[in-house]
């Protein structure tokens, strides 16, 4: 057992920072799913989705993957996605102002364009810009649970996946019908309300939901002439609604289908002396259908259609770009023993409504067959996946992954994997004036070995990681395209590797959990910092029962980054406290409060736009039965 005093001490950390890192080395603080969903006497195992594309126990998981559910986003009382997640190990978060503002994350030092995102199973991406999904648009009312699996994720799920998979699944519906009604108010003008209501009646179950929030904001930049409109707040207003029906037919056939719609309109400055309210319109809609199929007691088949629209509008400035994803896929699993086949069928079609790429270079296919292979025997385990994507503009690209785990003992676990992904450019970067036709798909590799443990109330996981990118795509200065402002180019190989001490512990009724990461997100050519991207960050919490309270005490903590890739506009570190309590105050009342950045922590994660203040919320959700 390590003592504060005895915490490896890193190179270049501010105190704040150190001493983050120290408690959480020093108790061996949370993050590994594996440890944190390890069943003990008499609880069922769980059981994911996201590693195999198929519902897997989560203790013959190979991968590196996190569970959020849904009592946990209650307890945390966040009101976005992304918030939720950026508190998992191995992710920094950079935001250009409030939650409405333009949102990124980065995995282990991956953009956030190497990161696939489901919601319900539907694929989520842009072909505007450089891609990825649009975070400030998911909120966390209607969210049910969210699974996370980092490593490189191609040769099961294609282009998009090169550094992780986030997989979202709204609320369902189950046992007796029930209301849940959510109403909250914080600083900055934070008004929030959500209703869902759900159920199950014999084979039908069913799930309708809706939220809404809005809030007067703040002035996010920290640059602008006193006196402008640029240097007003920045509010925003939201609305969100999702609806999920289920029906079993009999036990070997069930189907289901979701839908969800999320809006934003949210203020901000187009300039530092903008003299117009400058807005930006938000909407995504996500449809699903999906038949689960039980041929064989072996042999179990999904066959899905999704349909995803990711619409951006900026006004008085007109501009709008709109992207539609749509995508079947059948994914079939035969088991026999402890042998598991996988097989999967997939087409994706890629649609941008831009008025600066038209024609035919606005759309883009892709076919797929994905096989797999896992095995398990005792304390071994072995899992393979291949892939082969066939794109309309780049043709063939081959993908492949192994992995392997030992179970040391009931307590200790080894695991080891490797393998390769990618990711293809947008319509948006290689047919838009500022793009360049001859781009080619970034490329990468990564290798990892993680050892983890756990014995009662005590879970420990540290995980080395090693991935190197090529030709990956960036946006500088004019060059051969059409664009005076910037180019998209394949200009730079980048290695990404460092470690993650993750783990738990209960000392006198105090539930500590955390992580810290170590990372090295460099350009190859010339070894500078990657941009926004601290080499070491780290996140601790403490929760306990006073009374009939559940509290938590939250810290983020984050060394120095750099705004730019050649490391000249330094962004200081930081560490930033927050709180949460929960209390019952009758059979169907919760109140929720919640604290952030307790101490008024100026900081800045891009530069010039300053994070969000000070902020408190309170919350009370009522359930009633029918």
């Amino acid at each position: 057992m390590m003592f504060l005093n005895e915490a490896p001490k890193a190179p270049g950390l501010r105190s704040p920072l150190a001493l983050a890192l120290g408690l959480a080395l020093s108790q061996l603080a949370t993050g590994s799913a594996w440890s944190q969903a390890q069943p003990v006497a008499n609880q069922l195992v769980p059981v994911v989705v996201v590693a195999t594309r198929e519902p897997q126990a989560i203790d013959r998981v190979l991968a590196d993957v996190s569970v959020i559910s849904r009592e946990d986003i209650e307890r945390r009382g966040a009101s976005a996605a992304v918030d939720l997640i950026k508190a998992l190990p191995g992710f920094q978060s950079v935001r250009n102002g409030g939650p409405a503002a333009t949102s990124s994350l980065y995995l282990r030092g991956a953009e956030s364009r190497h990161v696939l995102v489901l919601i319900d199973g539907v694929r989520v991406d842009t072909q505007s810009g450089s891609g990825g999904a649009t975070w400030e648009l998911m909120p966390a009312a209607q969210i049910d649970h969210i699974e996370v699996v980092r490593g490189p994720a191609s040769a099961i799920y294609g282009s998009d996946a090169a550094a992780g998979v986030i997989q979202i699944f709204t609320r369902s519906g189950q046992g007796p019908a029930h209301l849940d009604l959510g109403v909250g108010v914080g600083s900055l003008g934070f008004v929030s309300k959500d209703a869902q209501l759900s159920g199950a009646h014999e084979g039908l179950r069913y799930s309708v939901s809706v939220a809404t929030e809005r809030a007067t904001g703040f002035g996010a930049r920290s640059n602008v002439r006193a006196g402008t409109r640029a240097a007003d707040d920045d509010g925003y207003e939201s609305a969100s609604a999702s609806t999920r029906l289920g029906y079993t037919f009999n036990a070997q056939h069930q189907v289901q289908a979701a839908l969800t719609r999320h809006h934003l309109n949210g203020q901000y400055d187009a300039s530092t002396t903008s003299a117009a309210d400058d807005r930006s319109i938000h909407d995504l809609n996500t449809a699903s259908l999906q038949w689960v199929a039980q041929w064989l007691q072996a042999w179990r088949s999904t066959f899905a259609l999704t349909q995803s629209t990711d619409r951006y509008e900026t006004r008085p400035s007109p501009y709008v770009t709109q992207t539609e994803v749509k995508n079947a896929s059948w994914i079939n699993q035969v088991q026999w023993g402890a042998h598991t086949l996988h097989a999967t069928l997939e087409g994706r079609e890629d649609h941008l409504i831009n008025a600066s790429v038209t024609g035919p270079k606005d759309t883009r296919r892709d076919g797929a067959l994905g096989l797999g292979y896992d095995w398990h025997d005792g304390p071994l385990a072995m899992q393979s996946f291949i892939r082969e994507d066939h794109d309309s503009e780049f043709g063939q690209h081959v993908n492949g992954s192994v992995a392997g785990g030992w179970d040391l003992s009931p307590a200790w676990r080894v695991r080891t994997s490797w393998g390769t992904a990618f990711r293809a450019p947008t319509l948006f970067q290689r047919f838009s004036p500022n793009g360049q036709a001859n781009l080619v798909p970034e490329a990468s590799r990564t290798g990892e070995l993680g050892l983890q443990y756990r014995q009662g109330e005590n879970q420990f996981g540290i995980t080395a990681y090693n991935t190197h990118f090529n030709n990956l795509l960036s946006y500088g200065a004019a060059g051969v395209c059409q664009s005076t402002q910037g180019c998209y180019r394949n200009t730079a190989s980048a290695v990404l590797k460092g470690w993650e001490l993750s783990g738990g512990s209960t000392w006198a009724d105090v539930r500590l959990t955390g992580s810290v990461n170590f990372d090295g997100p460099t350009n190859q050519a010339d070894g500078k910092l990657l941009a926004r991207r601290a080499r070491q960050y780290a996140r601790l919490k403490a929760e306990t029962d006073v009374f009939n309270w559940q509290l938590a005490v939250r810290l983020e903590a984050s060394a120095k980054r750099f705004d730019d890739a050649a490391n000249l506009n330094r962004l200081p570190g930081y560490a930033v406290w927050g709180v949460d309590a929960q209390t019952r105050l009758a059979p169907q009342w919760t109140l929720v409060l919640r604290a952030d950045n307790v101490f008024d922590r100026s900081y800045q994660t891009a530069l010039n736009y300053g994070s969000t203040p000070q902020t408190a919320f309170v919350g009370v959700r009522w359930t009633p039965g029918l």
